[in-house]
């Protein structure tokens, strides 16, 4: 019975064979990439467009000043509940109080406080919570200005206010507290829309500064100001406005 022999390793190949080969292989790599790419761009824009058409759509005519938009906002239609839940069957955010407030200069200090005051603000909504993660303390809530253009300088001039201690956010009970030259352990987020200045402050449960690059407070901002109070509370007024 003859022997099997394994079969010889083709070092003795023809070394433009070998080179042929080689760029065919090369060649079949880069069209591999090629396509993989094609179909991650692909997927990305259709998940681009369905989040687009998913998307609330807002009419600027309708909130863009209060005489457009002249009901003031009631707790019922921000915060209609004890609980914010984002996403079915996920934990949600707990709220502990809910305040409505004709005096806006009680949830803001300093020159944030005059500036809310000097662009009309007659109205603020805001509730304090507890977030799912972290046990991250939270106030949130909506500021109710003239105007748009009223809401949008204060949301531009906000940072820099914040930044150099020359007044920020208040929490739910925190009136008075606002020293200029204290560090705020509290960061806080923002945003305009329409004639609303929405924002959340948010607190560590253990006191400690919120980092500006804290994984929570960013999630946490993404959540409220972006999600619920534009995408979901002023949206809807929107509509129906």
């Amino acid at each position: 019975m003859p022997a099997h022999r394994a079969r010889p390793l083709a070092v003795d190949r023809d070394p433009q064979q070998a080179m042929h080969l080689l760029l065919t292989g090369l060649a079949a790599l880069i069209v591999t990439s090629i396509l993989v790419l094609v179909g991650f761009f692909v997927i990305a824009d259709k998940r681009r467009e369905a989040a687009s058409a998913a998307a609330p759509v807002l009419a600027p005519s309708t909130i863009g000043s209060r005489s457009a938009d002249p009901q003031p906002l009631t707790r019922q239609e921000v915060f209609p509940s004890q609980q914010i839940e984002l996403v079915a069957g996920a934990s949600p955010y707990r709220i502990t109080v809910t305040h409505v407030d004709t005096d806006c200069t009680r949830a803001a200090t300093g020159e944030l406080a005059t500036l809310l005051a000097g662009n009309g603000c007659d109205q603020i909504v805001r509730a304090t919570m507890t977030a799912p993660y972290g046990g991250y303390r939270v106030t949130a809530g909506i500021f109710n200005l003239a105007d748009d253009a009223g809401a949008a300088e204060a949301a531009e001039r906000a940072g820099s206010l914040i930044e150099n201690g020359r007044g920020g956010f208040a929490a739910i009970g925190a009136l008075g507290t606002f020293t200029p030259t204290t560090t705020p352990l509290a960061q806080a987020g923002w945003r305009s829309r329409g004639h609303y200045l929405l924002y959340c402050l948010i607190s560590r449960p253990d006191g400690g500064v919120v980092a500006d690059d804290d994984p929570y407070a960013g999630r946490i901002t993404a959540d409220l100001v972006e999600q619920y109070l534009s995408d979901k509370v002023i949206a809807t007024r929107s509509r129906h406005a």
